[in-house]
């Protein structure tokens, strides 16, 4: 039960953090509009982890997000999957999910992304949400998996 316990209050963190972090992507255009100082330092807490260029952005408020569209679809898909977490799995404990699971889901927004990269073809921004909300849908069964087996580690130690 203990356990269980520490895996819902590392549930509720986590949600609670994509919850924040998705407030401050859409924040930064809000602030723009605004012409608010805090506006650059919010674009700039994103820029380490995404490209920002406007044309691959979303626009809010007539400014483009602080990340990408395929990054938001990512943050957005990963919220998705928290709320989905506690309908699929209980917080008993539990194994990772099937890797061909990880893989098939992967497949698209690498492919996409390499192909970006290759210069192939120009994704549009809704589909580059899509594959990334497909990625992020996922990423919570792995994540939380993963940090309550840490936990669980450490308790041990």
């Amino acid at each position: 039960m203990r356990n269980e316990r520490r895996l819902v209050f590392i549930y509720v963190l986590t949600l609670i953090g994509s919850l924040i972090w998705l407030a401050a992507i859409m924040l930064a255009p809000w602030l723009s509009s605004r012409s608010s100082g805090l506006s650059p330092f919010l674009y700039a807490c994103f820029a380490p982890i995404c490209h920002q260029i406007p044309s691959r952005s979303f626009e809010l408020c007539g400014f483009p997000m602080a990340v990408c569209a395929r990054c938001l679809g990512i943050y957005v898909g990963f919220l998705a999957g928290m709320v989905l977490y506690p309908i699929r799995r209980d917080f008993a404990g539990g194994r990772l999910p099937k890797t061909s699971l990880f893989l098939t889901v992967s497949a698209p927004i690498v492919l996409d992304a390499a192909a970006n990269v290759l210069r192939l073809w120009d994704t549009p921004n809704l589909l580059r949400f899509f594959f990334g909300f497909l990625w992020g849908l996922i990423l919570p069964f792995y994540f939380l998996t993963g940090l309550g087996e840490l936990a669980l580690q450490v308790r041990k130690k």
